[in-house]
């Protein structure tokens, strides 16, 4: 009869650190141990995030609810300020795409305007090129 040696394990979880048995491939003790692992990890790696990233986010996010809630299919045009008031940050988008013509296409998710004069812009929701019409965008580089 041959002893089978079960090599002792301990759990990952740094607060634990319990011996335990069980499959080969477990690493913590039980689901209690596992889910606090898991919640350390995440605010671990939420604290090592960049600070803008969030900021960034939240602005891009705002942005496009205020477009979402002015928007429609034909597209809408409205004032510069209107947007500003609404609390709206030009310089916040997720893409920019320019068309032959030079129209200036630019993106939060899946609402878009385009600067129609100083102080008026379109605002369309995606997708634009086919409320456009057009054929051919290219995504601007910079």
């Amino acid at each position: 009869m041959e002893s089978q040696i079960e090599e002792q394990k301990y759990c990952a979880y740094s607060k634990c650190g319990r011996s335990f048995g069980g499959r080969a491939d477990k690493i913590y003790c039980g689901d209690q141990c596992r889910n606090a692992a898991g919640r350390e990890k995440k605010k671990r790696e939420k604290w090592e995030e960049p600070e803008h990233f969030g900021q960034t986010n939240r602005i891009i996010m705002r942005n496009y609810q205020i477009l979402k809630s002015l928007c429609n299919e034909k597209g809408f045009v409205v004032s510069n300020w209107k947007l500003r008031d609404e609390g709206f940050e030009f310089k916040f988008m997720t893409s920019i795409y320019e068309t032959e013509d030079g129209l200036r296409l630019n993106m939060c998710y899946d609402c878009g305007w385009i600067q129609l004069s100083e102080n008026q812009v379109r605002i369309y929701l995606v997708p634009p090129l086919m409320v456009l019409g057009i054929a051919k965008v290219t995504k601007h580089q910079k």
